[in-house]
């Protein structure tokens, strides 16, 4: 016999060593390496880098280098030349180009942190529904506990003659009950714990074991808003400015066109492939002046295009300023209240308590009923699951401010 339960002991130590453990900050950094959106943007962000570069590139002056050899019957002709030329225009494109890249590149910057802080929230989200999902079936294990025992209770009763066989199988009907429940609690809990692993991309094993963690709330007064700390607002200016550079750049079609040139040749002087004759050719310059005659009929539609997609843009901003500040009111409305009601959902877990231990004692000396007993026991099951539910809730939304107020959630990220 001895030998039996060292077996059971050795064989429950090895499952509890062989359990992997993830604390919240592993399962971050996890979803953060292993995250589709992030691997997206950080492409994005290359993209935008090389289309700067390539910008500053168009401000190189145009180098061509010619050499050629021809051969016939009575003569071999040599020749070649390097040009050099530079041109600037009142409506240079390669001007817009270059602002409307560096404008792209900060908003895939932007767009880069949005999307990792909205990981990191969601991640949060999901490891928390995971504690949460844990507690309640800790509550509905309890439940089925204490539904035992009351079936106990009820059954020597019965046996005594103090209470009727109706009573009895009431008993054994809220046990079956607390049963039922607990196995559904148990099952969500899988399915919240199989969701966080597909979203930070891990296989789901059944043996992950997601320890609680230490969490410090705030005060509300301690959360402002401000929108020149808020990322989708910047994202918003960054596709604003982007239009107006496209629609200022057009404007300009509709006005005479300067422009200026310079260029230098070099001919060859036939000694080698790099001698040339630096004196062969002045500096030419060029000034000249254009206007297309049917411009302003032409770019019409095209000024109205990038007018309309400012005006849009535009409308685009002042509605992000205002969805987020009013996000903001209501998590901070939302944050004050959870607030008080977690302090009453823990106060009214205490009394539940006292409630249904003064009631089984009732019970157990005929006073009260089956049924008595049962609205008890469902009141104490409600009250915890209420004071775990706010909890969660709270947490999850001091981070709903965190993120919207662009600080750091969990103090890190």
């Amino acid at each position: 016999m001895k030998k039996f339960w060292l077996l059971i002991i050795l064989i429950l130590v090895f499952l509890q060593l062989s359990a992997e453990s993830f604390d919240i900050h592993q399962i971050i950094e996890i979803g953060l390496k292993n995250s589709y959106d992030i691997n997206t943007k950080n492409y994005s962000l290359r993209t935008a880098k090389q289309n700067l570069y390539s910008s500053y590139l168009n401000f190189i002056p145009t180098t061509s280098y010619n050499i050629s050899r021809t051969e016939s019957q009575n003569s071999i002709e040599k020749s070649g030349y390097i040009s050099i030329s530079e041109s600037f225009s009142s409506n240079d494109s390669r001007y817009f180009y270059t602002k409307k890249s560096l404008s792209s590149l900060r908003k895939s910057k932007i767009d880069l942190q949005i999307t990792k802080k909205e990981t990191v929230f969601q991640i949060i989200q999901y490891f928390l529904n995971v504690l949460q999902n844990q507690k309640l079936l800790d509550v509905a294990r309890k439940v089925v506990e204490i539904s035992i025992q009351n079936f106990e209770e009820t059954r020597i009763l019965f046996s005594h003659g103090k209470v009727s066989d109706l009573d009895l199988q009431q008993s054994e009907i809220n046990l079956s009950r607390a049963k039922i429940d607990s196995l559904k609690a148990k099952n969500v809990l899988k399915k919240s714990i199989m969701d966080l692993c597909s979203l930070i991309n891990i296989e789901y094993e059944k043996n992950y074991e997601f320890p609680e963690f230490d969490y410090e709330f705030q005060n509300s007064k301690d959360f402002t808003f401000s929108e020149d700390n808020n990322l989708s607002i910047d994202s918003a200016i960054e596709n604003w400015k982007q239009a107006k550079i496209d629609y200022t750049k057009n404007k300009l079609n509709f006005l005479p066109s300067f422009s200026f040139s310079i260029s230098k040749n070099f001919t060859w002087k036939e000694k080698n492939i790099l001698d040339f004759d630096k004196k062969s050719s002045p500096l030419k310059y060029t000034l000249s002046l254009s206007y297309p005659l049917l411009s302003p009929i032409t770019n019409l539609p095209t000024n109205l295009k990038h007018k309309y997609s400012l005006k849009q843009n535009q409308l685009s901003l002042n509605e992000t300023r205002r969805k987020q500040k009013q996000n903001f009111v209501f998590l901070l409305s939302d944050f004050q209240q959870l607030q008080e009601s977690l302090k009453l959902a823990e106060k009214q877990e205490e009394l539940a308590k006292l409630f249904f231990k003064l009631t089984n004692e009732k019970y157990i000396l005929g006073q009260v009923d089956i049924t008595d007993l049962e609205n008890a026991r469902k009141e104490l099951f409600q009250s915890s699951k209420d004071r775990i539910i706010e909890y969660y809730e709270l947490i999850l939304t001091q981070e709903r401010l965190n993120l919207i107020t662009n600080s750091k959630m969990l103090n890190r990220y």
